[in-house]
């Protein structure tokens, strides 16, 4: 079981032989305990108690081309075939199916009363500060009305020579106290220690664990860090556990790996009861933005929480995950705390310089609790794809099948959720803008060199319909149908980064004549999206992404979107990095758009008003659309460097998608004069190519 849950050799099942028919496809199975992030919990705590990491949950394998001499994966470029289809890491059986788990509600109040900790670390110099710094703490707190009236406790950390003075001072306040740090040993020739008893004597309530500078200046271990837990917890005070990684280990991906192990280590004698009772408290503390100007995003910290919190859940059950406060602690400031506190799964923070000053500090435990300003909702990771540019996102509610492209990655990528399957990549050998339902199975694709195709998963051929822009630098990038089934797909301008200019156009192919594209628009643009339609198909939306601004436009059917009738619908402000991006329209007819360099999605309520914000933890989501069973689900794909995955959060509720409509040609996709099979889906080589594709996907 431990080798299934980190996707051992014995974990997955290899290849199976391919039968004869070009339908047939081999795909080695991932193991399910070692896919979603809730199961990546299990992983590593099975792993951590062997002291090692789950390979498999940090880097889930995916093969492309460039893996094609090392794995044994055979290639011809002449014929465009290749030999592997490729399973990522996703959720697993039993979460696909709705999703609940992994993407909780966003109507779900917080549970648990905020924390806010003021670590004073060495400082102040002397103990006049200290007293001086405590009155001011107080004061305001008292002026707040106490936690009970506030709705947040207050903690303070001060050295500990002035734990009994501050204790004092603090007296008639409910402000607690806490030691910046304890010995587990009860007594002894321990120089410069300090006991849990004497701890206990002066007052302390609380007492920091594992922060990031014991770890590293004074090599406290994992193990250690369990010791002072325990000990901590049988004297009767309330751990405050820290956990976090370092700049190499996020830049290398591990934050994961990193919070999972030292987690372990701290709670690997502690109890669901203990845990049940609310008796600890996590603060996810990013090394890397402690003190160095770096700063973690809101969706960061959120990301990371909600890994905590799931790994508890995972470990000791959803009472204990509910009861677990998790603090944040990476240079809160007042200007960021309220941001911070809209956060699901962040229950406070751990604050260090601002706590120094009363005034800064008071601001922090007095946050806003609710903010003006748009709705927020926070993105999930659903699957790890690692897509350089994924795009396109489509819904086939009839199968409840998630498509997606990874443009530059040449691949198109399917998720069959509502089977509980793994998610496919399907190579295609050339850049797919696109992706698109077509009637009867099949879907279309735009493609750079071979323009818009009818491509046939079953049987994998690609049927060339018609050319996309010849002698032109650019190919098909953003499509949607419209409500009577018609295509609307526009142009990539392939140097629209550097002097080029706006060359390309938006086209309609109709379903009637799927071998002809007709130019819609009255102007030439650089960059297509945000292409999408109104539930009753009379208003099309539309960005040339370089201008920042997406216009909507009366649309007939028959002919496309009608001149002279465009309308500006959404600015990007200035204040903004980024462009707007792909689009989807719900069924109240708003408007939801990824904004690709500013980390989230926005919706743009019919009045024009943004009214709500999904924010996600990378850089670039590029488009969005919904799925799901009650087609309330939000997808949004990602590009690299810092994205690449899939991600999705549950809709506000009573929003809900739209079916998408599929292309209304249904003919057959047929390898007549100009069709090609396309690389994925092929039938695997036999012997040791299966072996070692398989292997290679098992081994993580």
């Amino acid at each position: 079981a431990s080798r299934r849950r980190r996707g051992g050799r014995r974990g997955g099942r290899r290849g199976a032989r391919a039968r004869d028919g070009p339908e047939t496809m081999t795909v080695a199975a991932a193991p399910s305990a070692a896919l979603s992030s809730r199961c990546y919990h299990r992983a590593s705590i099975a792993s951590a108690r062997r002291g090692a990491l789950p390979a498999a949950a940090s880097a889930p394998r995916v093969f492309g081309p460039h893996h094609s001499k090392r794995r044994g994966v055979r290639r011809d470029d002449n014929n465009a075939k290749t030999t592997t289809t490729v399973v990522a890491r996703a959720v697993d059986a039993a979460t696909i199916a709705s999703l609940e788990t992994l993407l909780p509600s966003n109507r779900q109040p917080r549970a648990r009363t905020p924390l806010m900790a003021g670590n004073w670390k060495m400082n102040p110099k002397t103990l006049r500060e200290a007293e001086s710094l405590a009155a001011l703490v107080a004061a305001a707190d008292r002026a707040q009305g106490g936690s009970a009236t506030r709705g947040c406790d207050v903690l303070v950390c001060p050295p500990a020579p002035f734990l009994p003075a501050v204790a004092a001072v603090l007296a008639g306040s409910s402000v607690k106290l806490g030691a910046q740090n304890v010995s587990h040993e009860p007594s002894g020739a321990f120089t410069g220690e300090m006991s849990l008893a004497q701890a206990v004597s002066v007052g302390c309530d609380f007492a920091l664990v594992g922060h990031s500078e014991r770890r590293e200046l004074f090599h406290e271990t994992d193990v250690l860090v369990g010791d002072k837990t325990r000990a901590i917890l049988d004297a009767g005070l309330a751990p405050v556990i820290c956990v976090g990684e370092s700049k190499a280990q996020y830049d290398a991906g591990l934050v994961r790996d990193v919070c999972a192990t030292q987690l372990h280590g701290a709670l690997r004698d502690v109890s669901t009861e203990e845990l049940e009772r609310g008796k600890i408290v996590i603060a996810y503390e990013p090394v890397w933005a402690i003190g160095t100007g770096l700063t973690a995003t809101p969706a960061i910290a959120q990301s990371v929480h909600a890994f905590i919190r799931g790994w508890i859940e995972d470990a000791h059950g959803p009472m204990a995950a509910a009861a677990t406060r998790i603090q944040y602690g990476g240079s809160v400031k007042p200007d960021s705390v309220d941001e911070l506190m809209r956060c699901p799964d962040v229950d406070g923070c751990l604050v260090g310089g601002a706590s120094l000053n009363a005034d800064h500090f008071s601001r922090i435990f007095g946050f806003d609790d609710a903010p003006s300003g748009p709705t927020k909702l926070w993105a999930t990771e659903v699957v790890t794809c690692r897509n350089e540019l994924g795009e396109s996102p489509v819904w086939d509610a009839e199968t409840e099948t998630l498509y997606w492209v990874d443009a530059p990655g040449k691949a198109v990528w399917s998720w069959n959720v509502g089977a509980s399957g793994a998610p496919v990549k399907h190579e295609i050998g050339e850049v797919v803008g696109f992706v698109a339902l077509k009637r009867g199975g099949g879907l279309l694709l735009g493609l750079d060199v071979s323009g818009i195709c009818a491509y046939d998963p079953r049987t994998r051929v690609i049927e060339p319909l018609c050319a996309f822009e010849p002698g032109l630098n650019t190919r098909p990038n953003d499509a949607r149908t419209d409500r009577r089934g018609n295509l609307i797909v526009g142009s990539y301008n392939g140097n629209h980064r550097g002097d080029g200019g706006a060359i390309g156009g938006v086209y309609r192919l109709a379903a009637e004549s799927p071998r002809a594209l007709t130019e819609v628009l009255d102007y030439k643009i650089r960059v297509s999206n945000a292409t999408c339609f109104t539930p009753d198909g009379k208003i099309m939306f539309f960005c040339d992404s370089p201008t920042r601004a997406v216009y909507a436009f009366q649309y007939d059917p028959a002919n496309g979107p009608a001149p002279g009738t465009r309308k500006l619908v959404y600015e990007m402000p200035n204040e903004l990095d980024g462009v707007p991006d792909g689009a989807q329209c719900d069924a109240d007819g708003c408007l939801w758009i990824a904004l690709s360099g500013a980390s989230k999605c926005v919706r743009v309520n019919r009045d024009g008003v943004v009214d709500h914000e999904i924010e996600l933890p990378v850089k670039s989501p590029t488009s969005i659309t919904f799925g799901g069973g009650g087609l309330d689900t939000i997808f949004v794909t990602t590009r690299g460097p810092d994205g690449g995955g899939l991600y999705a959060v549950r809709a506000p509720y009573g929003v809900r998608g739209v079916r998408e409509v599929a292309f209304a040609d249904a003919s057959p996709v047929n390898a007549r004069e100009g069709a090609r099979e396309g690389f994925g889906m092929a039938r695997v080589a036999l012997g040791a190519d299966v072996r070692d594709v398989a292997n290679a996907m098992t081994e993580g």
